[in-house]
């Protein structure tokens, strides 16, 4: 029951990241029989032996051992995490199952009342649902050793030598304050904590504004930047609807020119190691060119292909709820409708009944811009704290003040 909570939770996070549903999502606890069946091979295979308190794997029995890391065995017991436990034959042996002591979960097995080994559980699960050399499998770089190192030595000293997977890939950590996240240091902040402030499409998209192999450096700063992009992006939309009516030969040549280039970078930059900065930064570039080529001979019903290339891309890159995103805001912005007027009458902003929600927020940031302007900063600050109290969290950027919505 308690796993079952943190699972739901983790999945509502996940939803809300727009990350895509697994097609299948095994637990260890209903894994156990299978588990059970792939240490017996590596014990039939000669990698494995018995102890007091489980069953080891036996490393130096495997000659490849090291190929991921690159290291050699000896270089690993140096300053290796190991587990001091004079039962084992050596250091990096690990343990494929363990043992109950007395009060602990366990299940049975051929070798007593105990629970797996925290490495074999994976092993296990993903060659009974994907099978033996598989394409790719991810992680963060952290588990490169021992994590993944132990996964490939059991599972092909399972399989007869047979490669257990083509492809690692293994993203960079998030660090705060120069310092790896971890929930040990205490310097965590939570997903679920950053949705209570951003959308999830801006949480996404400052994940993917770092190449996913690289160390990602987290700063509120960035993610105030990350929003601003979003809502350019949300922005082009709406400005290729309002061009959408009417157009001429030249302009569609144009824009077909425009958005083969787009899509030729696009594609390459995510063929290229899925280098997302450089797809971003051709989506950036797209944008430019496309209202640039408005300006200059009007885009009319040529804008709509361009439509169709930019949301195509924003899909790829799981941003493509544009539409969800500006419904949401309007809706979270018009609950906040009687709170803006009362702040607008208090700061003589706007006294006209008849504005809409928008109108009497824009009228109010209008109210700050000039207080600002003005050097009437104690104005502007209190316009600030006002929308704060309200969910509504100013972003000052270089092309003006953008706000965003909470609560």
């Amino acid at each position: 029951e308690l796993s079952a909570g943190f699972i739901d939770e983790y999945l509502r996070d996940m939803a809300f990241l727009n990350v895509t549903s697994p097609d299948v999502t095994p637990r260890v606890s209903e894994s156990i029989d299978i588990i059970v069946d792939l240490i017996q091979k590596i014990e039939a295979n000669g990698y494995a032996y018995r102890t007091s308190d489980g069953v080891y794997f036996s490393v130096r029995k495997d000659s490849h051992y090291g190929c991921l890391s690159g290291r050699s065995v000896d270089d690993m017991r140096s300053g290796a995490r190991v587990e001091v436990n004079e039962a084992k034959e050596d250091p990096l042996d690990f343990a494929l199952w363990k043992l109950a002591k007395p009060g602990e979960i366990a299940w049975e097995s051929p070798w007593g009342l105990g629970r797996p080994g925290w490495h074999i559980e994976c092993s296990a699960m993903s060659l009974k649902y994907l099978g033996a050399g598989f394409d790719l499998h991810g992680g963060g770089e952290d588990l490169i050793f021992p994590h993944h190192e132990n996964e490939i030595a059991q599972s092909e000293a399972a399989l007869g030598g047979r490669k257990f997977v083509r492809y690692w890939m293994h993203s960079g950590l998030v660090n705060m304050g120069g310092e790896k996240m971890s929930k040990s240091l205490g310097n965590v902040v939570s997903v679920h904590e950053l949705l209570e402030q951003y959308p999830g499409q801006v949480i996404r998209l400052y994940l993917l504004q770092t190449s996913y192999e690289k160390p990602l450096k987290f700063s509120v700063t960035g993610l105030g930047q990350a929003f601003g992009s979003y809502e350019r992006m949300v922005e082009f939309e709406s400005f290729l609807n309002q061009c959408a009516a009417g157009g001429n030969q030249k302009a569609e040549e144009r824009v077909e020119t425009l958005c083969r280039t787009f899509l030729s970078e696009f594609e390459a930059s995510m063929e290229n190691n899925l280098n997302v900065p450089r797809a971003l930064a051709a989506m950036y570039e797209f944008m430019t060119n496309m209202r640039r080529a408005d300006k200059e001979e009007r885009l009319g019903g040529a804008a709509l292909h361009a439509m169709k290339v930019f949301r195509e891309a924003l899909e790829i890159l799981g941003l493509g709820q544009t539409a969800e995103y500006a419904m949401r805001k309007m809706a979270l912005l018009d609950a906040k409708d009687a709170s803006l007027r009362v702040i607008a009458q208090q700061m003589d902003a706007a006294s006209a009944t008849e504005l809409s929600t928008c109108g009497v927020l824009d009228a109010i940031l209008e109210k700050r811009r000039r207080a600002r302007e003005a050097g009437d900063y104690k104005v502007a600050d209190d316009i600030r704290e006002h929308l704060r109290d309200i969910g509504i969290v100013l972003e000052d950027g270089i092309d003006g003040v953008r706000y965003r919505l909470h609560g």
